[in-house]
């Protein structure tokens, strides 16, 4: 039935209307047909046939059955009202004449799903966001919503969440809000079309109703959403929990907390950032990680939302946690089961399986999941980043693919703070084209460090602010360099500068002096190793462009070795360094010296001379 559908849009509406209108025009016309194939169930009445509606060139008489249809069901009248003759009136009876041909199952979710799936590229590109089935069906799992319960959406959208989650269990009944007026009638109707029956969904703005500092006037047993990510407010809202500033995301995690029962539980999809943001956003997280609010974090692939491939967090939130769950929070890294498939990411049925049974079983195996104290959070300034405590991963590294396991190397090896090793400084920020108040200098940019070697002679000048303290970003020979930005990782030592300089360090970097009697490539192979590779990707915040802080990395364990055993790892570093570039050099000439001598045995170098 799905490709008879996507035929007549092709056939009939393609074309007519932008694809970000068509929802507007087909999801009103279903929902009528949907009602006419149902009528004898549903109790529903109309006036006209639908061989009358078809023949009718003035629009009227679909017009009227719009209208029937709302009175005898008002929950889904905004939806009908959302069909336009004037903007169908083009296609209207060929429209109408082939929609008679379809006999809508009483349940049509599977259907309006594909329909939805298929127009979420395009509907990308004029902003419209398409969450992934996969969140719905882990977060309604993860709630395991009991007969008779009362689920709540904020952030409804096209009201697939609340579909989803009336269909998990017997007897539910789904309040869902959405901003937008549009998206509220089409998730009328498609819960409409879903057979479902309880439902309420209307147009309002969670932000404003946050923002009202009223008691909540309803509550539910269970809470499930998907706001929107990186929303910016211009004012500040105050709620018991804290003030939200800036980022609305936490503001959307306390309106779920608000609207729940007192033993009330929810899912609330964020974006990463809320797991580490301070300010205003840390002080939130920290209220509610003290008052025991947050029972599981759940960091998902990116792609799960259409038009982005942010990665995102499930926020596990329960009023009520049973004993022995208490003061614990469980994270959960399931970050890298998802599969790309057909320009979605697609967690698969075993991923699912898996996650589901970390967090009912309460599992922890220290490589995806693992299960925190509050006292330990709180040591670790309430930063719920998975990377910061989940110390088992694959990973693709220098020597090939390895499984690292950081807990086991620091209950192994002696180690000492990377701190009491080196002097750690900043990169700076260069100055505008456009400002005047700067002075020309000569600034390392990513580009310049390429294979682990700094290429001075690639280096080029820009502006640096008079009122920087450039001395503080002043690189000196032997200087060990890390990005500090970016998802490429890369680490460099700085070599002879001669009197070539002065050299500066940008903000894509950070700095590492080292004492005296610190060898540098001993760091520096540290680094480059699959476990110094782990801190860095466990200590980077970001998805899109991962950044690293200095104050970040001031405690990476290093391995505890005298002066004359760190140089010892330098000097055998660089050996194993220069034995590959010579093999490497060898290989090309033997490789030319081969396919010179190949093309002389069958006379084509008669055809060229070689240039010295």
């Amino acid at each position: 039935m799905r490709v008879q559908l996507f035929g007549l849009i092709d056939k009939v509406v393609r074309g007519v209307l932008p694809v970000y209108q068509y929802d507007s025009l087909m999801m009103p016309v279903m929902g009528l047909r949907y009602g006419y194939t149902h009528q004898g169930k549903l109790g529903l009445r109309f006036k006209f046939s639908w061989e009358e509606l078809s023949n009718d060139r003035s629009g009227s008489l679909i017009n009227q059955a719009l209208n029937d249809l709302a009175e005898q069901k008002p929950e889904i009248a905004l939806g009908l009202s959302l069909f336009n003759v004037e903007d169908a009136r083009s296609v209207l009876q060929e429209l109408i004449y082939h929609m008679g041909k379809f006999e809508f199952p009483e349940d049509s979710y599977e259907l309006l799903e594909a329909y939805f799936e298929a127009g979420a590229r395009a509907k990308g590109k004029a902003g419209v966001v398409f969450e992934s089935e996969v969140l719905n069906i882990l977060g309604t799992k993860i709630l395991n919503i009991k007969h008779g319960a009362s689920v709540y959406d904020f952030s409804c959208g096209h009201g697939r969440t609340l579909a989803e989650a009336m269909k998990s269990s017997s007897d539910v009944s789904a309040i869902g809000n959405d901003f937008n007026r549009e998206t509220v009638g089409i998730g009328q109707l498609f819960c409409f079309m879903c057979g479902l029956q309880n439902f309420e969904i209307q147009q309002k703005d969670t932000l404003q109703l946050l923002a009202q500092e009223k008691a909540v006037s309803q509550t539910f047993d269970y809470v499930i959403s998907h706001p929107p990510m990186g929303l910016k407010l211009d004012h500040e809202i105050r709620t018991k929990y804290g003030i939200v500033r800036r980022d609305a995301t936490i503001g959307f995690v306390i309106r779920a907390l608000d609207s729940l029962k007192e033993d009330g539980k929810a899912v609330v999809t964020v974006s990463n950032s809320v797991l580490f943001q301070g300010a205003a956003t840390g002080e939130i997280r920290r209220t509610l990680i003290e008052d025991d609010l947050i029972e599981a974090v759940i960091t998902l692939p990116g792609g799960l939302l259409s038009n982005t491939a942010i990665p995102v967090t499930m926020l596990v939130l329960n009023k009520k946690k049973i004993d022995e769950r208490k003061n614990k929070i469980l994270i959960i890294d399931a970050s890298s089961l998802g599969d790309r498939k057909r320009g979605f990411t697609i967690i698969p049925r075993a991923g699912i399986d898996q996650i589901l049974n970390y967090y009912t079983e309460w599992k922890e195996d220290k490589k995806l999941s693992c299960v925190l104290d509050v006292i330990e959070v709180r040591e670790n300034n309430y930063n719920l980043l998975p990377s910061s405590y989940v110390q088992m991963e694959d990973a693709e590294t220098i020597i090939g693919s390895v499984q690292i396991d950081r807990a086991n190397y620091e209950k192994s090896v002696s180690t000492i703070p990377l701190k009491q090793l080196v002097g750690i400084y900043r990169g700076l920020n260069t100055a505008s084209s456009v400002e005047t108040d700067a002075f020309r200098a000569k600034v390392i940019q990513l580009s310049d460090v390429k294979d682990g070697v700094l290429n001075l002679s690639t280096v080029e000048n820009y502006g640096i602010k008079t009122t920087t303290k450039g001395e503080e970003a002043e690189i000196q020979s032997g200087d060990v360099l890390i990005t500090s930005r970016g998802i490429a990782m890369k680490f460099t030592v700085v070599p002879d500068l001669e009197e070539n300089g002065p050299f500066y360090l940008s903000a894509n970097f950070i700095g590492l002096r080292p004492l005296p009697e610190v060898d540098p490539h001993f760091l520096l192979a540290f680094f480059e190793s699959p476990i110094g590779e782990s801190y860095i990707r466990s200590l980077r915040k970001g998805a899109s462009l991962p950044i690293l802080n200095v104050k970040d990395i001031q405690d990476i364990p290093i391995p505890k070795q005298s002066a004359a055993e760190m140089a010892q790892v330098g000097l055998e570093y660089k050996r194993v360094v220069q034995d590959y570039l010579q093999a490497i050099a060898k290989a090309e000439n033997d490789r030319m010296q081969g396919f010179e001598e190949v093309y002389s045995n069958i006379g084509l170098s008669k055809g060229y001379k070689k240039k010295s």
